[in-house]
């Protein structure tokens, strides 16, 4: 087995209380017994749970060729439920942290002073943050970039209610908000950890054959069930959602991205200062916001609110936008000015409670194992029946997907949209590119299931 295609080799142990970094070397065994993802995670947050640890771990798959494989995973408590979650953080955060050296890192303890934490070319620094702390999520981006002198640094990063542990804070990837639904915003806060600022220069190896297979993986996703489909859109009719929901996307989006190596475009960039359909740069400021959060415009738009802008005033705070919708929803508010108001309020509010039902305003049943997903993504396969991702009835067939994406770092809502990505292709290009011959579907099983067990116990 050769692990070099696929990871770095180092997991960083970031002690926040001491101010100091430490690392350890990724071992073959750990990879034979957990592949990566959420599944090593967990068995790190075993290893370091007397000092309350937060874990970020990239996939098996992550950085490399094979499709959609964008994830990291952030792991530990959730300040909401008091249980084991894994957060997906997708966009550019998994890529650029492998790239940068660090595998893992685990966040141990709490600093005294507001830090972040600064990861490139495989060193790391815990340096002072008190500069923004207390500034919100786009002026600290823009900061942090400032100091390091580097528009490409990716970053995962708190706001004002972070800073405040409101419940429903999420961790930022960079502007945008995230896929967090845990309110692990509010466990950074408590930890003091202002941000982590990432450089990923690095690269890996690829094994013999592996970019062709991937390739043809890719095309055949393309020519699936996608194929004509494009943006947030297209989700709306699948998922059961409110289709006067789709005008309104569609008359408010500028353009469509993709996260690293993904073959859907799913992040949608909504202009409302400006025409959307204005190409050229006129100089307004924030001309609007990048979003892949469906449930969060979905329960905006059914307030009466101007969703996209409701999305951006929730980006800046660090607040998770469906969780935000849910309470203005129980407040009776329903305009954009009030809106406003009350989500500041809700960013400085650290007694404020998460709302309990699902953040989406459609039917959703799934078994209770669901809950160490997060609650961002589709509660459901999108463009195919669940049959066509796996046996066992729907609910059960969205855990296993969920927890097949968390492990080998493909994004989990790609994962609900590519019926092409099946186990027994992951268990082709796992041997492939690792050069293991004797991994098989069963193993392949096995790690699922222990790490759906080790989370709800």
């Amino acid at each position: 087995m050769e692990i070099m295609n696929n990871y770095t080799g180092t997991i960083l142990i970031a002690d926040l209380a001491r101010g100091a970094c430490d690392t350890e070397e990724l071992s073959q065994e750990l990879v034979e017994q957990a592949l990566g993802g959420a599944a090593i995670n967990m068995a790190l947050y075993e290893k370091y749970k007397d000092k309350d640890p937060l874990i970020i771990g990239t996939g098996f798959f992550t950085a490399t060729f094979f499709p959609c494989s964008n994830l990291a995973v952030l792991t530990g408590k959730s300040p909401i439920t008091g249980k084991i979650g894994h957060a997906p953080l997708t966009w550019q955060a998994g890529v650029e942290l492998k790239l940068a050296g660090f595998d893992f890192v685990v966040l141990c303890g709490a600093s005294d002073r507001p830090v972040r934490l600064w990861l490139h070319d495989g060193l790391s620094d815990i340096n002072d943050s008190q500069d923004i702390w207390g500034a919100d999520v786009w002026e600290s981006v823009d900061k942090i970039r400032e100091v390091y002198g580097d528009d490409m640094i990716q970053m995962l990063v708190i706001g004002p209610a972070g800073e405040n542990r409101v419940s429903i804070a999420q961790v930022s990837e960079n502007y945008w908000g995230s896929k967090d639904s845990f309110g692990f915003g509010a466990a950074f806060g408590a930890k003091k950890l202002k941000a982590i600022a990432m450089r990923g220069l690095g690269s890996l190896e690829v094994a013999e054959g592996f970019f062709q297979k991937c390739m043809e993986l890719k095309n055949e996703i393309l020519n699936g069930a996608i194929k004509g489909k494009a943006g947030l859109k297209d989700f709306i009719e699948p998922l059961g959602l409110d289709v006067a929901i789709k005008e309104k996307v569609q008359s408010a989006t500028h353009r469509l991205n993709a996260c690293y190596n993904c073959p859907y475009p799913c992040y949608t960039f909504f202009k409302y200062r400006e025409a959307p359909t204005a190409l050229a740069q006129t100089g307004v400021a924030d001309p609007g916001c990048l979003t892949a959060g469906l449930a969060g415009l979905a329960r905006f738009y059914a307030l009466g609110i101007d969703a996209p802008q409701a999305m951006e005033i929730c980006f800046k705070a660090g607040l998770q936008p469906a969780a935000a919708a849910q309470i203005l929803e129980k407040k009776g508010i329903k305009d954009l000015a009030a809106a406003e108001a009350a989500l500041r309020e809700c960013a400085a509010d650290s007694t404020l409670k998460a709302d309990a039902a699902s953040p989406w305003p459609c039917p959703v049943s799934l078994p209770p194992e669901a809950g160490i997903f997060s609650s961002a993504v589709p509660p459901q396969p999108v463009f195919a029946p669940a049959s066509a991702f796996g046996q066992g009835d729907a609910g059960q067939v969205w855990v296993k997907r969920q927890a097949l994406a968390y492990i080998i770092g493909m994004c989990p809502i790609f994962a609900l949209l590519a019926p092409e990505v099946t186990n027994d292709r992951v268990v082709e290009l796992v041997r492939m590119s690792a050069e293991w011959d004797d991994f098989n579907k069963e193993t392949l099983d096995t790690i699922i299931e222990k790490l759906i067990k080790q989370s709800m116990s």
